[in-house]
């Protein structure tokens, strides 16, 4: 199953969190790099059916 998420137009974190909104607008703050503003970049990620994101082949992630 294919899913969106939110990343950091600094740093391409996702670990992106909603500040505020309503009259506002949207905002998100990185809690990488500390950005805050109401533009992110969508990524399209796989999901596994036991929930967990899939890390692409050859990412340096979990690579032995």
């Amino acid at each position: 199953m294919k899913t969106w998420i939110a990343t950091c137009p600094e740093c391409g974190s996702a670990d992106i969190v909603y500040e505020a909104g309503m009259m506002l607008g949207q905002k998100y703050r990185c809690l990488k790099c500390g950005y805050i503003g109401s533009f992110v970049l969508e990524k399209e990620i796989e999901v596994c059916e036991n929930g967990f994101a899939e890390a692409p082949r050859g990412s340096g992630e979990h690579d032995a």
